[in-house]
């Protein structure tokens, strides 16, 4: 069956995006299919905000703060231009794209991939909603499919909201979409009642795509030339720009009472005054291996530190992205795990972790169909 996907795939350091993106197509190659990425590039596809909107938010300082803080991410390339993580290289060797790359939904209407299946997910492709309704509505009609043959088939793996509740606008807007859909799995066990609420009661919950495939099988991207060389033993801290209580100096000294030195890599634009590294994505996966204890605000880091079975604390992410932290108390229960939720409390991250009653379901293409709605 040949396979369209959309998902995100552009970024330069966020390595649980493009590995995400990776795990899903060769899970569905190992199943004789013929996987693809749609190349749907987003960042430009907003609707314009009009003036008035413009004037009003320079009177609002928490919306001004964060459009400062926005333009600043963006303004701050300097680390991207002298730090290459070598994403580029790893697209090109392990995700098969569409030759076209789509810069709006209007493209994708009009010159629609040829594929017999379309599946939408996994990340938080459905997470819209700090913009209108009306700002965002061309992704919000690309990511709910609306474009293609009706006789093409639709589904989404394991999609995240990235949100405990909608707006009503939203679930107007979304409804006839998601009712198109031959099958619906969400990423976090919240995103089934959205799902309700959109008018589809039969929706699944379905792990990310990088639990599809197995610790040794990432272990198989780095060689020992491509490792880090840490003789001493470390702590990985991995910090994403989501806003967080993340006290570096606090882990420093923790880190310096247990002897360990610490290894720090951030993404997403975040940059600050302390030493990091700018490693590629089997380095990542390596550091994370090879590390006594992680550190991070990643959902994706969290999810590679629990396949190698590491030492965790997961730092919570503070309002307003505090829904996002469903989807880490989503995967703390996938593993049957004890929530890992560090806040300043180093006891949390010294309890391991028993994987062996992971069962990850399978997810074949020619099943799932069945539970259309």
């Amino acid at each position: 069956m040949k396979i369209g996907i959309m998902t995100f795939w552009w970024s330069d350091n966020n390595y649980g995006q493009l590995l995400q993106c990776y795990a899903l197509q060769q899970y569905l190659r190992e199943q004789g299919h013929e996987p693809f990425l749609i190349k749907y590039d987003p960042r430009n596809d907003y609707l314009p905000v009009s003036l008035l909107k413009k004037a009003l938010k320079v009177f609002n300082p928490e919306k001004l703060k964060n459009y400062i803080i926005h333009k600043l991410k963006i303004s701050r390339n300097t680390e991207r231009q002298n730090h290459q993580r070598e994403f580029d290289s790893f697209r090109k060797n392990y995700i098969h794209q569409s030759e076209k790359i789509y810069l709006s939904y209007s493209e994708l209407k009009e010159n629609p991939p040829e594929a017999d299946c379309y599946i939408v997910g996994s990340d938080q492709v459905w997470n819209f909603y700090e913009h209108s309704l009306n700002r965002c509505k061309n992704l919000l009609h690309a990511y709910f499919l609306d474009f293609g043959s009706s006789s093409t088939k639709r589904i989404s793996y394991s999609a995240s909201w990235g949100k405990n509740k909608i707006s009503k606008k939203f679930i107007k807007e979304i409804t006839p979409l998601l009712k198109k859909f031959d099958y619906v799995s969400v990423r976090e066990e919240s995103g089934l009642n959205i799902c309700r609420k959109c008018g589809f009661p039969n929706a699944e919950f379905r792990c990310d795509p990088t639990l599809l495939l197995s610790s040794d099988h990432y272990r198989k991207f780095y060689q020992p030339e491509e490792q880090y060389n840490n003789p001493r033993k470390y702590v990985f801290v991995y910090r994403l720009s989501n806003p967080c209580n993340f006290d570096i100096k606090a882990i420093k000294r923790w880190a310096k009472e247990k002897n360990l030195e610490i290894v720090y890599v951030t993404a997403n634009g975040l940059q600050d005054e302390y030493e990091k590294l700018y490693p590629t994505i089997p380095q990542w996966l390596s550091l994370i291996d090879h590390a006594e204890y992680v550190i991070t605000n990643s959902f994706h880091c969290c999810v590679f530190s629990l396949l190698f079975g590491k030492r965790l604390g997961v730092v919570p992410l503070v309002k307003p992205w505090d829904g996002m932290n469903t989807r880490i108390d989503s995967l703390f229960g996938l593993f049957h795990i004890e929530p890992r939720w560090f806040m300043g409390n180093f006891d949390i991250i010294e309890k391991s972790s028993n994987l062996s009653s992971l069962q990850i379901p399978e997810f074949k293409i020619e099943a799932v169909l069945q539970a259309k709605n």
